[in-house]
């Protein structure tokens, strides 16, 4: 099971910033409510800290109203999280207002492990200089704890956010849409805002929610209600009694910011975030390996016509910000070269190459290719069981050395394992051979041809190690790519 995030909010509801725009400026606290956030929030944190190995969750992200980082017990307890052996990373959202130096001595106190601390930053220029901000964020980068920083779209603040980037360096800086514009951006400015975050055009589609896409996610009150994320309704359990995720819902017809969009279980959220997408810390990846069927592009029934097929908005954009960042899109499908090509039609010039045919054709384009070949002396052997077991025998060559074969049913008929047992018996050297079953496809090719092997190789021709590698996947043909080249 893949590890489960939540985002915490607890009941602080100030901040010691006064920007125009913002409700919680003009809140003033009081020492009860501070004294009632501070028990809410120990309590959280000792519930969570028993609690995250049996609820498989790896990450907290703090989402407060205000402004929680002036606070101390946030500090202490954010070390608190990071040391646990079961939390991978604890994050916070913050407008960088304390005292740096202050907060990491607090914090190694504590017993803090600032590499699985995370930071979300905004920057507010209303009330801090782009110099200021950008020297806090490097400190903090210098430390070793990872952040990314930002701020809304404002056109106003092109020149200062223009600023804020080059001053930041490689610290992603990221631009959420100004939902209170009151008109489209414009061309240029659109341009702009992506030549800052190359992001921002994910920020401008509108994602129709799937609360199918949430099962790992929950958002949980100081209270301990529960709501599936920041803008759904509250679920009908509480966090205090809760002994797994609830089923998740969803009454938004859009998942209309980050927090909502950036935590579903879209691949693309992964592929350019990392296994935590919340944090917004991009992943930036030197090559992804991404299956074609039910990944990219809808599944369909083996053995028919090669369909072209449409991408989905949000994984085109993903693809394309991939491929202007100049990271190697490369294919990972069981499917042969030319019907890959076809089906993919109109994203393959985004493509390097890839893995077909179930690893026994490795394609580098313009540079490299290989085959894993078959003997081809059983293959009368097999066609002597056509009728019988009800499959005709589809060969794949190159210049005449056989490379793949597939025997196919009809539709309605698919393929059970004893039964590919009973067939494979038949193959004279089965150490030499593996297959797979797909619906109506009982798909041969080489021992020595697989989808992890062949993301090796191609890493390899790349100049890539694993750890700069990300896969995505499926299906069972997919499972040990996907553990070697986790995100």
């Amino acid at each position: 099971m893949d590890k489960r995030m939540i985002l915490y909010r607890g009941s602080l509801k100030s901040c010691n910033y006064h920007c125009s725009y913002c409700p919680f400026s003009k809140h003033p606290i009081s020492e009860r409510e501070l004294d009632r956030d501070r028990v809410q929030w120990w309590a959280f944190v000792k519930n969570l800290q028993k609690r995250a190995k049996a609820l498989h969750i790896g990450a907290l992200m703090v989402v407060p109203y205000g402004e929680a980082m002036i606070h101390r017990w946030y500090w202490e307890g954010m070390a608190q999280l990071s040391a646990s052996a079961d939390i991978d990373a604890a994050g916070i959202q913050t407008n960088l207002s304390f005292s740096v130096s202050e907060f990491l001595s607090s914090f190694e106190k504590a017993g803090g492990v600032p590499e699985k601390l995370r930071l979300w930053a905004t920057f507010h220029p209303e009330m801090t200089t782009v110099s200021e901000f950008a020297a806090k964020c490097r400190e903090l980068q210098n430390h070793g704890i990872p952040l990314c920083a930002g701020s809304v779209g404002v056109p106003e603040n092109l020149p200062l956010l223009q600023a804020l980037k080059q001053e930041l360096n490689d610290i992603y800086l990221w631009v959420n849409k100004m939902d209170g514009l009151r008109r489209s951006y414009t061309q240029e400015e659109r341009e702009a805002f992506e030549e800052i975050d190359p992001y921002f055009v994910r920020e401008l589609m509108r994602v129709p929610s799937n609360a199918a896409m949430c099962q790992n996610r929950l958002f949980v009150e100081a209270d301990g209600r529960l709501r599936t994320c920041n803008i759904s309704s509250t679920l009908e359990k509480n966090w205090a009694a809760l002994e797994d995720f609830p089923i998740p819902e969803c009454s938004r017809k859009q998942c209309s910011c980050y927090l909502a969009y950036g935590g579903r279980g879209d691949f693309m959220n992964q592929v350019l975030f990392g296994p935590y997408p919340l944090f917004r810390i991009p992943r930036c990846p030197k090559a992804v390996f991404l299956d074609i069927d039910g990944t990219l592009l809808p599944s369909k029934d083996y053995g028919g016509e090669p369909c072209i097929a449409d991408v989905a908005p949000d994984v085109m954009a993903g693809l394309e910000i991939l491929a202007r960042q100049k990271v190697h899109l490369l294919f990972a499908t069981t499917l042969p070269y030319r019907e890959a090509m076809e089906r993919c039609r109109k994203i393959r010039h985004l493509f390097a190459g890839g893995i077909f045919a179930g690893g026994a054709h490795l394609v580098l384009e313009q540079k490299r290719e290989t085959f894993y070949e078959l003997e081809d002396t059983w293959l009368a052997d097999l066609a002597a069981l056509k009728k019988e077991c009800c499959f005709r025998v589809l060969t794949y060559r190159n210049c005449g050395k056989l490379y793949k074969v597939t025997l196919l049913r009809p539709a309605h008929r698919p393929w059970l394992w004893q039964e590919a047992e009973m067939v494979m018996g038949h193959v004279s050297d089965r150490k030499a051979v593996r297959y797979y079953i797909e619906k109506n496809c009982l798909q041969i090719v080489s021992a020595d041809a697989g989808k992890a092997r062949g993301a090796e190789v191609l890493c390899r021709w790349l100049d890539i190690s694993a750890k700069d590698a990300a896969a995505v996947g499926d299906s069972r043909e997919d499972e040990e790519m996907m553990k070697r080249y986790r995100f």
